[in-house]
């Protein structure tokens, strides 16, 4: 059975090689574009890499450096193979590590923006760890990303929507306000299943709730909105 598989995105500008059970889907792509605070000379840290997805869409869009932790061996050998790939050694920085042990290597406020994307879900439904929290939790993510964002910096987390209380309460802990939410819907008529959260470390926003982002027509196929961002978003 085939373990790996490598995949091409943006009309062949970026690609990858990624596992069987921890593939690219389109809401994490819809994630990047929809990442807030960033600016090229930032400094940004993207908590659980994974195989690089974010981290190298991000550099590539906004032409930042990023800071890459992620511990799974596996998924760094992925990592390094596909920062290699797409020609961003200069930009993106593997770090073997365990979020927990953050202060370990890093000094506090060393990052101009986080972004996370961490295990939507709080409990096992299924035997895959990518999706669901076994030892890290979603407070570890907000609490390692807390200890290395700048006063006034980005956080940007992509969590299942049911959890949007729970993000928000956890952040206020760190004195890190919800700026923006905005809510990804897969139809127009079913209720949103994600949102992404941006945040600002010690600043008091006025929250906005953005306009929702409906993924799938209801016909089949994507909305002119997501087609958009897979036609020009690189």
């Amino acid at each position: 059975m085939e373990e790996y598989k490598e995949f091409s995105f943006f009309r062949g500008k970026v690609r990858f090689r990624q596992p069987r059970e921890h593939r690219l889907s389109v809401v994490e792509l819809l994630f990047s574009a929809n990442l807030k605070g960033i600016r090229k000379k930032h400094k940004v840290v993207d908590l659980g890499a994974g195989f690089g997805a974010l981290s190298i869409l991000t550099s590539l869009k906004h032409e930042c450096s990023v800071w890459a932790v992620e511990r799974d061996k596996r998924m760094i050998n992925l990592l390094k193979h596909n920062i290699e790939i797409n020609g961003l050694r200069e930009r993106v920085h593997v770090v073997e590590l365990d979020i927990r042990d953050i202060k370990k290597v890093f000094k506090p406020g060393f990052f101009d923006v986080v972004i996370a994307n961490p295990p939507f879900y709080n409990y096992m439904q299924t035997g895959n760890g990518y999706h669901h929290e076994t030892d890290t939790t979603l407070k570890d993510f907000i609490t390692s990303g807390s200890f290395l964002l700048r006063d006034g910096g980005s956080f940007n987390i992509l969590i299942a929507s049911e959890r949007t209380i729970e993000v928000i309460l956890y952040l206020k802990e760190r004195n890190i306000n919800a700026s923006s939410l905005r809510f990804f819907y897969p139809k127009t008529n079913k209720n949103a299943k994600i949102v992404r959260i941006h945040a600002l470390k010690n600043i008091t926003p006025k929250p906005i709730v953005e306009r929702p982002l409906i993924i799938n027509e209801e016909g089949g196929g994507y909305t002119p909105e997501v087609r958009t961002v897979l036609e020009s978003f690189l």
